[in-house]
């Protein structure tokens, strides 16, 4: 049997990884993260479960992976806003950009986990240690890092604010969708959220 080039085999551990990512997200938004198994990620990511298990250690860390890359995406967008942005601003319109494109992905990218999930901060500290720390130092030390004098202190706050934000956000699309009603999407939720936050400390 001869054996792949390492360039290959690299791609082809590469592309099982995302298999399994796709398929999980995609089960997980259909019917639910307690509803979906092990077993039938592996089967809609045709693979078998050992595979699945050469990947990940179990579903808590195929969560943990797509909750860390939504931190992560959203960290390089604040950082690529326009240096002239008040912080606020600078993290307000990074967070609706970050979740329009998430909505517009053609597989869940990891936005349901906010908007799906009946419990995500518990489910997620279950996945990774500290989620909701892990996001708001992110914030911070992306405003920290973009040009002009953002300070410590600035950058905590924004990022607290910012955070608590998301979270408001995220609990209105679900009860909207509890109570049968349509909900706009977590990104024009996001906007209304960070409008009215602003309007009421005059931010803008």
């Amino acid at each position: 049997m001869t054996t792949p080039p390492a360039g290959r085999r690299e791609a082809n551990k590469q592309a099982t990884r995302a298999a399994l990512r796709d398929a999980a997200a995609r089960l997980f938004a259909e019917q639910g993260y307690e509803a979906t198994t092990v077993t039938q990620i592996a089967r809609a990511a045709r693979v078998g479960e050992r595979t699945f298990y050469r990947y990940f250690d179990g579903k808590d860390d195929l969560l943990a992976e797509q909750a860390l890359a939504w931190i992560d995406k959203l960290h390089q967008a604040i950082r690529d806003r326009p240096a002239q942005e008040a912080p606020y601003l600078a993290v307000g319109r990074a967070m609706t950009a970050v979740a329009g494109q998430l909505a517009a992905a053609p597989a869940p990218g990891g936005a349901w986990i906010l908007t799906d999930l009946p419990r995500p901060i518990a489910v997620l500290r279950q996945a990774t240690p500290a989620p909701v720390r892990r996001l708001e130092r992110s914030i911070a030390d992306a405003l920290q890092h973009r040009p002009g004098a953002t300070t410590r202190l600035q950058a905590q706050l924004v990022a607290r604010a910012a955070v608590a934000v998301l979270r408001t956000a995220a609990g209105w699309h679900r009860e909207l969708v509890r109570d049968g009603q349509p909900s706009p999407g977590l990104e024009q939720l996001l906007r209304d959220c960070l409008a009215e936050l602003a309007d009421l400390a005059q931010w803008e």
